[in-house]
């Protein structure tokens, strides 16, 4: 993120405490003009006299925090249902905000910021990776990801924002059911409790795991209780060799 002039530097770096709050609300809780806000704020830069009235340091944690209320922003949008495109799998999505270029093709390496939610049962959140920074990336077309991952970004430009509703009765879009199929025998984790997923992207927090498996596990919820909802910004785009 650029940074235009020293007071803008400094009001984000005193609206950056704000996001570890943001994040925490749930989907349903979270009010409309916060998308509108911060979705559609432009960049911000500054210039070399301003840096230095404020360290490095607060610097980076203010870029840190306008990007993950950028990706996160989405998470407030009061969309419809009949707001949302269906593809012929089934997949349902909505552009929060274009990007530029061309999109990505089979082969291409993207990388992406995403948040997931249990969107069909009580709204939990499964992980945000712009709070720590840590995009995920992955081969468009091929195995390591889950269909409506590839799906979602096979059609996304380059810094578009897109929320993805994963619905319950199209298991096949999402992660597999049978535990021998979403598991490898890879741990991930120091204590022992994080098993690695065949197809990504997977939650880095143990909560964040335990209430996506939750959804995926108990046999006593119906398919709208499985829906999942993620908002994806696309990053960047690394182009395979033709």
């Amino acid at each position: 993120m650029q940074l235009r002039a020293g007071q803008n530097c400094r009001a984000a770096v005193r609206e950056a405490p704000k996001v570890s709050a943001l994040q925490s609300i749930r989907p349903q809780q979270l009010r409309s003009h916060s998308i509108v806000q911060a979705a559609s704020a432009p960049d911000t830069s500054f210039d070399s006299a301003a840096a230095d009235d404020v360290s490095r340091r607060q610097l980076l944690a203010a870029a840190a925090a306008a990007a993950a209320v950028a990706l996160s922003a989405a998470t407030a949008l009061p969309a419809q249902a009949d707001d949302f495109t269906r593809t012929a799998s089934g997949l349902l999505y909505l552009d929060v905000r274009e990007g530029e270029g061309a999109a990505p093709r089979p082969g291409d390496v993207v990388v992406v910021h995403w948040s997931g939610y249990t969107k069909g049962y009580q709204g939990k959140r499964i992980d945000n990776t712009s709070v720590r920074d840590e995009p995920y990336e992955f081969v468009l077309g091929g195995d390591g990801a889950i269909k409506a991952f590839s799906e979602a970004v096979s059609t996304m430009k380059v810094g578009g924002i897109r929320r993805v509703e994963v619905p319950g009765d199209r298991p096949e879009l999402a992660y597999p059911r049978d535990r021998s199929q979403r598991f490898t025998d890879e741990l991930v984790s120091a204590d022992g409790k994080i098993f690695k997923y065949r197809y990504g992207p997977q939650p880095v927090e143990l909560g964040g795991q335990r209430a996506l498996d939750f959804v995926l596990d108990n046999p006593t919820l119906q398919d709208f209780n499985r829906t999942l909802l993620f908002d994806i910004k696309l990053l960047t785009v690394r182009k395979a060799p033709r």
